[in-house]
């Protein structure tokens, strides 16, 4: 009996180490103490990452799709205000375009929760070629007076979905927010969304811009030909008989 305990709680520790959830990083920036330091616990976190900063695209390019050595990554939009296969590249401005330059992290070129006929949506999603270990990117609120908050939604593989913790101001400015969205998963990643979402309510805004700049990913990694639960389970199936046969339960 003793030995037949010994087996279940291996396989049942094994399996909760293949199923554990993922790490998420919600790290706001506290403006005008700018730190463009909040991404380093993720990057401590991930054996190493290519970023995207977007800088090379030019202003109002529809980006469909973006590319990190192997690992293609689908840029679209989702949520209210329905799907669409791009997001706009946008030379940001706080307000809206051409009101001046973004503060803090996200600068130069991002890109907007805008569609190509100026639609805003609640979403921006990335969709990986290959799961990943890591994503993250820093967000920035892009409307002036209107408080706005911030989730990310990752989808691991075998389809499983988790939300991260809010994303709020770091300065007590509700329509000033800025800071990194990351998450990391053992079983590896397969797409992740950043939300715009209303504070008052916690459900999700329509018709409010925001941007994401300097996305971070973990290069692909092995993809497991079956859930690690079910691979795992077979093992101490396997195990459990092999003890069977030798008379050892």
């Amino acid at each position: 009996m003793k030995k037949k305990l010994l087996v279940f709680w291996l396989v049942a520790g094994l399996c909760s180490v293949t199923q554990a959830a993922p790490t998420f990083y919600v790290a706001p920036n506290p403006y005008p103490n700018s730190s463009s330091t909040l991404d380093l616990p993720w990057q401590s976190a991930v054996c190493s990452f290519s970023e995207e900063n977007l800088d090379s695209y030019a202003n109002g390019f529809d980006l469909d799709t973006l590319t990190a050595g192997s690992l293609t990554i689908d840029v679209g939009l989702g949520g209210l205000g329905g799907t669409a296969s791009t997001a706009e590249i946008f030379a940001g401005g706080w307000g809206g375009a051409g009101n001046g330059s973004v503060y803090g992290t996200v600068y130069g070129m991002a890109l907007l929760n805008r569609d190509s006929s100026g639609a805003a949506h609640s979403e921006i999603t990335f969709k990986f070629s290959t799961p990943v270990a890591g994503a993250g990117a820093w967000v920035f609120d892009d409307h002036r007076s209107v408080a706005e908050s911030f989730e990310m939604v990752v989808t691991e593989v075998g389809g499983a979905t988790s939300t991260s913790g809010i994303l709020e101001s770091g300065n007590g400015v509700g329509y000033f927010v800025e800071g990194w969205l990351g998450v990391t998963s053992p079983l590896g990643i397969t797409s992740v969304s950043y939300r715009v979402l209303d504070p008052a309510t916690g459900g999700p805004l329509a018709g409010k811009f925001f941007e994401l700049d300097h996305l971070q990913v973990d290069p692909p990694i092995q993809a497991v030909p079956a859930p690690g639960a079910i691979v795992l389970a077979s093992i101490g199936v396997s195990l459990v008989g092999w003890l069977k046969r030798k008379r050892s339960l």
